[in-house]
């Protein structure tokens, strides 16, 4: 980092910058200078440069990077969505983040995918609103002929809540390829302004606000053997992916991991075993926390049901779920041989829904 000096013409000192690169997962870089007291989301977008991100206050972790090297932090004073662990692993919210000596960012996305999928905000109406579990439901939304709504398999939505000025956010279920409608599993609590709206008012026919496409975790195509990981409604960027796998030829080994804590809780089970039927490479594993009699589930939780031949040389991970199972899988997966690069994850944050 360049040191701050004083201006020869007026005598006022101009603050010092740190050159930042950043390295996108598609082998692209760009290199932004951030001045002191700027953060490295803010300085990005004054100079140009398009990054996943959402409130820009640190309750999201859409502009998750990992610090590789140099000097960046985030103020200890401030909330922030990741854990101790995480942070002392590199990893940093973008929009909480300074530096203090120039420094590397890897970035888990594609240089181009803002450019490929601007976020748009629009009004769409239900098409479908289905209970699959006591505590799940599929939500349709038909996106009008006139709107460009494209996304990669692993994004989210938000949806606004009618009738209030709060949104809820949510991954895509259904495949890139449906233009005109997109689906989302959404996990209804006992209460909670989404799932008060669910359970009480939501019909078909309705309209919704919606906007997006948003985040950072995205499908990237590859012949490496994959694990998918999910728990709970995590499962639906996992169905999208298999959309886009399932179109790849060869179709390359997959292991898809569904994991719920109660039965009431279990879901869409008959189409994962369609899948299985029509895609010769998945292997599914379905686990349940409560014990159960039912055949071929296991006992206990989705990373307990993760085991080495899951994880084959040169295997590539995703993950989806609460935060303490995202840390678990990324500690096992680290056990068994993966390198932190290779595994991508998407957690669910604490809301009232």
């Amino acid at each position: 980092m360049t040191a701050a000096v004083e201006s020869e013409v007026e005598g006022t000192p101009v603050p010092s910058t740190s050159l930042i690169t950043l390295q996108f997962s598609d082998g692209e870089t760009r290199e932004v200078r951030v001045p002191e007291g700027t953060s490295v989301l803010a300085a990005a977008k004054d100079q140009g440069v398009a990054l996943a991100s959402q409130c820009t206050v640190g309750t999201c972790s859409t502009c998750v990077a990992v610090l590789s090297s140099g000097e960046a932090e985030m103020p200890k004073d401030q909330i922030t969505v990741l854990t101790r662990h995480e942070v002392a692993e590199g990893q940093r919210l973008l929009c909480q983040t300074y530096a203090s000596a120039d420094s590397t960012f890897r970035l888990e996305y594609p240089s181009r995918l803002l450019e490929a999928n601007p976020a748009v905000r629009f009004t769409a109406k239900v098409a479908r609103l289905d209970w699959l579990a006591e505590s799940v439901v599929q939500l349709d939304l038909k996106v009008p002929k006139t709107m460009r709504f494209t996304f990669t398999a692993g994004q989210y939505a938000r949806i606004r809540i009618p009738g209030t000025d709060e949104w809820r956010s949510y991954s895509m279920a259904s495949g890139e390829h449906e233009k005109n409608r997109v689906s989302f599993l959404i996990r209804v609590l006992p209460s909670g302004a989404m799932s008060d709206f669910l359970r009480n008012d939501a019909k078909v026919g309705m309209a919704l606000e919606i906007d997006g496409p948003l985040g950072g975790f995205v499908f990237e195509p590859s012949d490496r053997p994959h694990l998918l990981l999910a728990g709970g409604t995590g499962l639906a960027p996992m169905l999208s992916m298999l959309d886009k796998l399932r179109l790849m030829r060869p179709t390359p080994p997959i292991t898809l991991v569904f994991g719920c804590v109660r039965e009431a809780d279990l879901f869409l089970l008959d189409e994962l075993e369609a899948r299985r039927s029509f895609m010769p490479s998945l292997d599914v594993v379905v686990s349940l926390e409560q014990e159960t009699d039912r055949a071929g589930i296991r006992h206990g939780n989705p990373v307990a049901a993760i085991d080495a031949a899951h994880v084959p040389a040169g295997a590539v991970a995703y993950l989806c779920g609460p935060p303490g199972m995202i840390h678990a899988a990324e500690v096992r997966l680290e056990e068994l041989g993966l390198a932190p690069s290779d595994i991508r994850a998407e957690q669910f944050l604490p809301s009232d829904n």
